[in-house]
């Protein structure tokens, strides 16, 4: 099994921020404006990510992806967990983010780091949990279907003026996912 997931450190917030704005530009062309693509800067993400990963008191939790890339182990992808955000009544935890860029995908990378997220949430005591996604983000919802999730919702967001559809999928019980996470229990 190639690559690890593991618990980031404020010392990964520059190698987030690059997957953070990467992953949106390998993403996202054609379902959000290009200018908010261009507008995206690794500089101002890796300030925001440090101020996350430094704050103790905290509620989200946040996971990196590593593999070998040109002969050493870089972070390919990045996960956050927390308490649910938007106010489904039915739901207590959320899956805030993941990304796995083009060069981690196909590996299982997204998988181990959605059941170590599952985990978590478990952990945690919110086991009924969510996970947003753009509407047509087509790659990311039949992620989220073959991990389980159900659709429950959608909302419009807006980019630069520009309306998007996001929805969510829900697990009444994200334990079963979390059984399967192999980081997690280590």
């Amino acid at each position: 099994m190639i690559g690890r997931i593991r618990r980031a450190r404020l010392d990964d917030a520059a190698a987030i921020a690059y997957v953070h704005v990467a992953g949106w530009r390998e993403t996202y062309p054609g379902i959000v404006p290009d200018r908010t693509l261009a507008a995206m800067d690794v500089f101002s993400r890796t300030r925001y990510w440090a101020q996350v990963l430094d704050n103790k008191r905290n509620r989200i939790d946040v996971f990196v992806a590593e593999m070998p890339v040109e002969g050493e182990d870089r972070v390919v992808g990045f996960g956050v967990t927390g308490p649910e955000q938007v106010g489904l009544a039915d739901y207590s935890g959320e899956f805030h983010a993941l990304y796995v860029l083009q060069v981690g995908q196909g590996r299982g990378l997204g998988t181990r780091l959605m059941t170590t997220m599952a985990a978590n949430l478990v952990l945690r005591g919110m086991t009924a949990s969510t996970v947003w996604a753009l509407r047509d983000n087509l790659r990311a919802r039949r992620f989220y279907e073959k991990m389980g999730g159900v659709l429950v919702s959608e909302r419009p967001l807006m980019f630069d003026g520009t309306r998007v559809m996001e929805v969510a999928y829900g697990w009444s019980d994200v334990t079963p996912l979390a059984r399967r996470s192999e980081e997690a229990w280590r």
